[in-house]
């Protein structure tokens, strides 16, 4: 073998392993646009085509004082193929603990492997006021634990991606700027006189 054909060879093959991409997990629509008083809904998204996963758990971190955390439920297409006493929100097994800005445990998984990409279920949550709140993910710290290989039983590097939602006030309808137009005018005339 030549060194044109070693060194085009590693290219290949370097460009091949670059093109893999890791494992993650993120929330979708990544930026969306709300009223105060709107529900919002949020899909968790899973990549592990590259290498199937045992399981793990999420933990969703938002800004509490923006919205108010409502419910999650997986898709029924998901849950079909998880492990139900390996799940997480799952018949009475256990819920997702919601404290103060953070939704925790929300775990899955199969002792066969979960591998590919899926959407895992819905986030709701209520927006409260206007501003811009940020939704982040992570692993789980506590029952449902980092995400495991099922090819190695090892934790596996996975990517987390979060999402932005602006919350605006509810604007005045038109009937209710017609309304105070009247009224001021009213007032105005009154005074007049």
């Amino acid at each position: 073998m030549g060194i044109k054909t070693i060194v085009s060879g590693l290219i290949v093959g370097l460009s091949i392993s670059s093109m893999t991409q890791a494992a993650s997990v993120s929330l979708s629509p990544q930026v969306t646009s709300v009223n105060a008083g709107d529900n919002i809904a949020v899909d968790i998204l899973i990549d592990f085509s590259d290498e199937p996963t045992l399981g793990g758990g999420i933990d969703v971190l938002y800004d509490a004082s923006l919205v108010d955390y409502v419910s999650f439920s997986f898709n029924s297409s998901f849950e079909s193929l998880i492990d139900p006493l390996m799940s997480c929100p799952s018949a009475g097994v256990c819920d997702p603990v919601s404290s103060v800005g953070l939704l925790e445990n929300i775990a899955f998984g199969n002792f066969s492997g979960l591998g590919g990409s899926f959407n895992i279920g819905t986030l709701n949550f209520d927006a409260l006021s206007a501003g811009s709140a940020l939704f982040s993910t992570q692993a789980n710290s506590s029952a449902g634990g980092p995400f495991v290989s099922a090819n190695t039983w090892d934790v596996m590097p996975v990517t987390f991606n979060g999402a932005s939602v602006t919350v605006s006030e509810v604007p005045l309808p038109a009937a209710g700027w017609f309304f105070l137009t009247g009224l001021t005018s009213l007032v105005i005339s009154k005074r007049k006189k």
